[in-house]
């Protein structure tokens, strides 16, 4: 299974195409610019048979929002979580607010650029875990080194969730197929 990048570095002339809805924020670094760290979910996977979860593609990026001013912080949040946005929105030119489940950023920049950092991954979930990652990182790079991609013990798991998956996928199946037509509409 693989997912074809339809690019690697993405601006705010790519604004209206991108989507940030569920994307966790790990790492926040404010200097002439604003720069965070991201699960970015390419793509959202409706499942092959009703009733089972979404599937998604998922790639470690840096979100870069250029020569901010006028910055705001307004969060309610304990510290051990990620925060995770709600949605980016653009408005009067070049005011933006990041709306996140704990609370807005709000700032002007002259616009972003987003590098996607690795090849992404496929997950059933909608973040990718911290050593498939390989960390916490706000490199402005399209090719980031990823040892743990390869390790063993994190293909045997990946291996191990998909085959496990399928297998939820077979039983799900076998039991729509038990049940009688008249009973599934009722």
């Amino acid at each position: 299974m693989d997912y074809k990048l339809e690019k690697q570095v993405w601006t705010d002339a790519d604004y209206e195409q991108m989507g940030w809805h569920d994307c966790n924020i790990y790492k926040i670094r404010l200097t002439e610019d604003l720069e965070l760290d991201i699960d970015y979910i390419l793509q959202w996977n409706k499942p092959d048979l009703e009733g089972l979860p979404f599937t998604f593609w998922v790639a470690p990026a840096t979100l870069v929002f250029k020569s901010v001013q006028d910055l705001t912080f307004d969060f309610d949040i304990g510290f051990e979580n990620a925060f995770e946005i709600e949605d980016i929105e653009k408005e009067d030119g070049n005011r933006w607010t990041i709306i996140t489940r704990q609370g807005d950023i709000q700032f002007n920049s002259k616009g972003y650029e987003q590098y996607i950092r690795q090849e992404p991954f496929f997950e059933f979930g909608q973040t990718i875990t911290f050593i498939e990652r390989y960390g916490h990182s706000l490199d402005r790079t399209t090719n980031q080194e990823n040892p743990n991609r390869i390790r063993e013990d994190v293909v045997q798991q990946r291996q191990k969730d998909f085959e496990d998956y399928e297998n939820v996928k077979k039983r799900h199946l076998k039991k729509q197929l038990r049940i009688p037509p008249q009973t599934q509409m009722l």
